[in-house]
Order: C-alpha cells, then sequence, then structure tokens
C-alpha cells in the first residue's frame, strides 16, 4: 500500500491508497472523508465508466470497483 494523490475532475485527494504491483491487480482507494461529494458522484456512476484522473502527476483511467463499507472508501481499477 501507498499513500498517493489523485485529481478527478476538480477533485482532489491527497489520502487515496494504491495497492498491488503488477498491471491489471492494481487498485486505489479513495476514502470517502476526503471528499463526501467525491463519493457520492461516484455511487452514481456505473462499473464500466471510465474515469480519467491523475495519480502523482500521471495521467490513468479509473473504473469503479466497489464501495468498500468497513473502511468507508470506493475501490478503483487501474485500466
Amino acid at each position: 500500500m501507498t499513500k498517493t494523490n489523485v485529481r478527478i475532475g476538480i477533485f482532489e485527494i491527497e489520502d487515496a491508497e494504491l495497492h498491488g504491483e503488477q498491471q491489471g491487480e492494481r487498485t486505489l482507494s479513495i476514502p470517502c472523508k476526503s471528499d463526501p461529494d467525491l463519493c457520492m458522484q461516484l455511487d452514481a456512476w456505473d462499473d464500466e465508466t471510465s474515469i480519467p484522473a491523475v495519480l502523482d502527476g500521471e495521467h490513468s483511467v479509473l473504473y469503479r470497483q466497489h464501495y468498500d463499507q468497513q473502511s468507508d472508501a470506493w475501490v478503483m481499477r487501474l485500466a
């Protein structure tokens, strides 16, 4: 797990967590306490919606994977 900065549109999250090492296995956890408005938007999107993002200065594409109730965070998969 690595702390990372992620920017999705106008939303900037500084305490997201990057998990996994290899392409196809990497996920990003976005804590809802960081930006409740972003979490509400993610809740409205479907799993097939591509989400352009910038992770630590590098462009990436995210897809919503699931909401983790235990940690109150959205888990996103990296394309």
